[in-house]
């Protein structure tokens, strides 16, 4: 078992996965780097999966969820913990995220590694709009390859792979709306002026 302690720095915490990966490009060849701001990074880059993980975990007040019944719209998984101070920052933003009426995306927050009763303290104090999930014994993390929290998923229509961010993210940024708008509008999960035949292009969005 992994074990996970909290950081004594602010940024992402990074575990050591000590697995070898197989990737091969399925639907985006192009980094995506957001302009910075103060605060959190924001950052894209591509997510190559093959296929993308399954997700089926119980949620914290409600009915078990699995992924694979959210097809037709993109889909945020954000894999996050209550003791990393970065993921209090980010779960206000994405929760701000959730607010916009003009970006179309289903949250899921899943909390890794941790007993109910703290998860649910965490959030009587900070609510939010959307579902969150519990990785108990941390095999979602395993099964995803997070590193490090928090790190967060992109899906696209088909909850096929699109963008991974590995660092704290400000959801509500012009630059990360703007792909997330984009990535809603496209139906086959990719992003405008984007290559789906393997061939590697670089988009700097501004």
């Amino acid at each position: 078992m992994v074990t996970v302690t909290a950081p004594e720095f602010r940024g992402a915490h990074r575990l050591n996965a000590g697995q070898g990966r197989s990737w091969r490009v399925l639907l985006i060849a192009s980094s995506l780097v957001l302009a910075s701001t103060s605060g959190p990074a924001e950052v894209l880059k591509p997510w190559f999966a093959e296929p993308t993980p399954t997700l089926v975990l119980d949620r914290l007040d409600g009915a078990r969820i699995d992924l694979a019944d959210l097809r037709g719209g993109p889909v945020i998984v954000h894999f996050f913990a209550t003791w990393c101070a970065p993921c209090i920052e980010e779960m206000a933003s994405l929760n701000a995220l959730a607010a916009q009426q003009s970006v179309q995306v289903t949250i899921l927050a899943v909390d890794v590694g941790e007993v109910d009763a703290r998860v649910r303290t965490f959030f009587r104090e900070r609510p939010v709009s959307f579902p969150i999930l519990l990785d108990r014994d941390r095999s979602a993390m395993k099964a995803w390859h997070v590193e490090g929290l928090p790190t967060s998923f992109v899906l696209g229509h088909d909850l096929s792979p699109a963008l991974k961010a590995e660092e704290p993210l400000d959801w509500t940024g012009p630059a990360v709306i703007r792909v997330l708008t984009r990535l809603s509008q496209r139906k086959d999960g990719t992003l405008a002026g984007e290559t789906t035949d393997g061939n590697q292009s670089r988009e700097e969005i501004r």
